[in-house]
């Protein structure tokens, strides 16, 4: 697996979690709970962006396996 491509959708996907945090932070407006919101939405963002490209990377490596036993 590429550990690079993984990370690198992974920080992705987090910067976009971040962005969607601090939307809801300010739409909320509840100042105490603002940087877990934000943080909170960096963190699901790289683990979904690091877990989704992980799982497409194995998928492709079986579909190539599969194809080669043809």
């Amino acid at each position: 697996m590429n550990l690079k491509m993984m990370l690198f959708s992974g920080i992705m996907t987090a910067l976009i979690g971040l962005m969607l945090g601090l939307a809801v932070s300010e739409i909320s407006q509840r100042v105490h709970r603002r940087n877990i919101v934000i943080i909170g939405g960096g963190v699901l963002g790289f683990v979904l962006g690091f877990t989704y490209q992980g799982i497409k990377q194995e998928k492709d490596e079986r579909q190539k396996e599969y194809e080669d036993t043809k």
